[in-house]
């Protein structure tokens, strides 16, 4: 078939572009498959559950494959048994959440066959829309070469589009041009209007100028876009499902794919959920396969919905249930906690997961005083693992939220025990900590240039151009908060400058509230004001902002120890400097060990290591209190439990301080709930006691060595 066709003909072009291989009739490609890939011994390969999947690939499916079951591993040898069976590969629709995902796949599969099979529709789902609208734009009025913008793109167009709207007349703090784009976000994916994603998500914009901006913002947004050509990540799969409502282009799609598989189906949103959908009720023979796991959906505040994976036999006539239930990671004592705590939700695919490993120790709920000997306890406890031969890098501590990290970071290094926070970034780090340290530094210094432009960057209508400006006119000023406040200074040292009036009136009554800033003030009391006075900025920038200011809190609580600003400021610079000099090296002193790994539950999702520390086990920190009185928040925070317990091989410590320190002293908080629920018998009571900050004595019936 020629490319160059009239336009009349341009369906056919598109089933022509639609196979990017060329194949030989279907009837002999059965023969043609065989002969093409080595051949598979699936009943030695796979066990009983997975080997009963693959002998089932007809009509609608969903496995619940459970942690360590080896779910990466059943779906490839379903698209390797869907290719040796004759179907083309180029029938076949294979959907990750991420591209290595994909590509992992898909390597794995020409392992095992031999040759790679081309042509395959694999990849996420924003990856797979943009392959078909670039096939079929023009059936939606969008232009072929359209550009898909990046993150940073799509926030930068954002800012100019909140510009545009001049959102200066309205009083309250606007929304940043990223969290802008989020509240969008949500409510495309999630099908939810502006003002449900604001009372949901974004409560402290609940007011009616600013949704009534936002939308105004949104419509220059769409606008510029299209006048560009431009999409961003979200419009990709809009238009897909916008295509998929074309009954001609949805049935050449349809007819074309044959089968779909789907991982990670917990995770799915509306819109995904909704393509899926769409394409499946078009094919005669329903072939799709989704494989996840409902026990680890923990992505709501994505927009994830739990409902789709539990909805799904509902949506799908006939459709077959399978469930993965060998566990290839962990020691049963460990999937027994795991499965006792899950069983304690109510709305989920009931499963029990099977140890194939062999029996060791129970997992351990260690008690210690407060937040501070856990943090010793965990260092202490890495360095008696370290001499028994465990790697850095099989050892993680995984945590409910980023601001329980603090204490374990500052114990770890003065331990010199190498780390990586993948967290998010190191606590000092942060960038609403550093906003904090900026006001500080004036306070002790006036003059520091870098202090200021990080405040400079914090106002509203003072670009980088016009800090330069201000910045110089205070070089020779022995007072610039005071002239900063002043009027006459800006008529004076900056007369004939262009600077805009609002960034101005806004930077005068920023630094008007530092006047009352004293370096003679103890320096926890000036983080809690200052942590207040910033509230309002951090909740317009960040999403989550509620965590950042918990961290200002630990900030507050760890000044406590310094009796100056000038003190607390002394100390952090020579421990940042001490541990940027240091190579945080254990050990063989010429080689480099990989580092201990602290990071969120939620971003250790599909990880493993041999040994796993869950600090913070005490109520109102995890469960996190935001979830009281809302069941179904609370049972993901139940999943959130399940998957931090479930990427551990071999140990597992679970830690309850009895007691925490706030900012006017300890407060006690009782023993998680995840763990007052829990059988007794599924683990060990350890009560760590400290005779001294450097000695523990473990008593109760755990032993030292046990705890090793």
């Amino acid at each position: 078939m020629s490319i160059k066709k009239k336009a009349e003909d341009e369906e056919e072009i598109h089933v022509f572009e639609f196979y990017e291989v060329d194949h030989e009739p279907s009837l002999e490609f059965k023969d043609i498959a065989r002969a093409k890939y080595n051949e598979i011994d699936f009943e030695n390969d796979l066990n009983e559950e997975q080997l009963t999947i693959i002998n089932n690939l007809k009509g609608p499916m969903l496995v619940i494959a459970g942690a360590g079951s080896g779910k990466t591993r059943t779906i490839v040898y379903a698209v390797a048994k869907l290719l040796l069976s004759g179907v083309k590969p180029s029938e076949i629709m294979l959907v990750t959440f991420t591209n290595k995902a994909a590509n992992e796949m898909i390597k794995r599969v020409e392992t095992l066959l031999g040759e790679r099979p081309k042509g395959m529709w694999a990849g996420t789902f924003h990856a797979l829309a943009n392959r078909f609208l670039r096939i079929y734009s023009k059936t939606i009025g969008i232009k072929p070469n359209y550009v898909i913008m990046d993150e940073s793109d799509s926030v930068a167009l954002m800012k100019l589009s909140i510009d545009l709207a001049n959102v200066s007349e309205i009083e309250e703090r606007f929304p940043s041009s990223k969290v802008a784009k989020s509240i969008l976000s949500y409510s495309i994916n999630c099908n939810k209007t502006i003002k449900d994603v604001i009372l949901w998500k974004y409560s402290n914009f609940d007011n009616p100028k600013i949704i009534l901006k936002l939308e105004e913002v949104y419509k220059i947004y769409k606008k510029k876009k299209a006048e560009a050509g431009l999409l961003d990540f979200d419009d990709l799969l809009v238009f897909w499902n916008q295509l998929l409502s074309e009954k001609k282009v949805a049935q050449l799609i349809a007819k074309n794919i044959k089968y779909i598989l789907v991982d990670e189906y917990q995770d799915t949103n509306y819109i995904q959920d909704e393509i899926i959908y769409k394409i499946i009720s078009l094919n005669p023979e329903r072939n799709i396969i989704v494989v996840g796991d409902d026990a680890q959906s923990i992505y709501a505040f994505r927009g994830a919905n739990y409902e789709n994976i539990l909805n799904f036999p509902k949506k799908h006539a006939d459709c077959k249930i399978y469930y993965i239930t060998y566990n290839y990671r962990s020691i049963p004592e460990i999937l027994e906690l795991a499965n006792d705590s899950i069983d304690h939700n109510m709305r989920q695919f009931k499963k029990n997961m099977r140890p194939t490993k062999p029996s060791g120790i129970k997992p351990f709920h260690v008690q210690v005083a407060d937040d501070d000997e856990q943090a010793l306890f965990i260092a202490n406890q890495v360095l008696k693992l370290l001499s028994e031969g465990y790697e850095l890098n099989e050892i993680a501590i995984l945590c409910r939220a980023a601001f329980h990290t603090f204490k374990i970071e500052m114990q770890l290094r003065a331990k010199n025990i190498p780390f990586e926070v993948r967290a998010g970034v190191a606590f000092f780090e942060r960038a609403h900590v550093k906003d904090v340290l900026a006001h500080l530094h004036l306070i002790e210094n006036p003059h520091d240039e870098l202090s200021w432009h990080r405040i400079f960057s914090m106002i509203q209508g003072i670009g980088s151009s016009s800090a330069v400006k201000i910045f110089t006119a205070l070089l020779n000023i022995e007072n610039p908060i005071e002239q900063l406040c002043s009027k006459e200074f800006y008529s004076t040292h900056l007369k004939g400058e262009r600077i805009p009036q609002k960034g101005i009136k806004n930077l005068m009554n920023h630094v008007a509230n530092m006047r009352h800033f004293s370096s003679e003030d103890r320096p926890e009391e000036l983080i809690v004001t200052i942590s207040k006075f910033l509230e309002s900025y951090i909740q317009a920038r960040y999403e989550n902002w509620q965590d950042r200011m918990d961290d200002l809190k630990q900030l507050a609580i760890y000044a406590q120890n310094y009796d100056s600003v000038k003190r607390f400021l002394d100390s952090l610079a020579l421990n940042r400097s001490t541990i940027e000099a240091k190579r945080w090296l254990l050990g063989d002193q010429s080689e480099e060990k990989a580092p201990l790994i602290i990071s969120t539950i939620h971003r250790a999702k599909g990880l493993e290591w041999r040994v796993v520390f869950i600090p913070m086990l005490c109520e109102g920190f995890f469960p996190s209190s935001r979830v009281y009185g809302d069941g179904e928040a609370f049972e993901e925070e139940r999943r959130v439990f399940y998957v931090a317990a479930t990427r551990a091989k071999e140990k597992l410590y679970l830690i309850t301080p009895a007691m925490i320190r706030g900012f006017r002293g300890y407060d006690i908080h009782g023993t998680s709930q995840f763990i007052s629920e829990l059988n007794p018998r599924v683990y060990k009571k350890a009560t760590v006691r400290f005779d001294s900050k450097e000695n523990e004595k473990n008593i109760g019936f755990t032993s030292a060595a046990d705890l090793l």
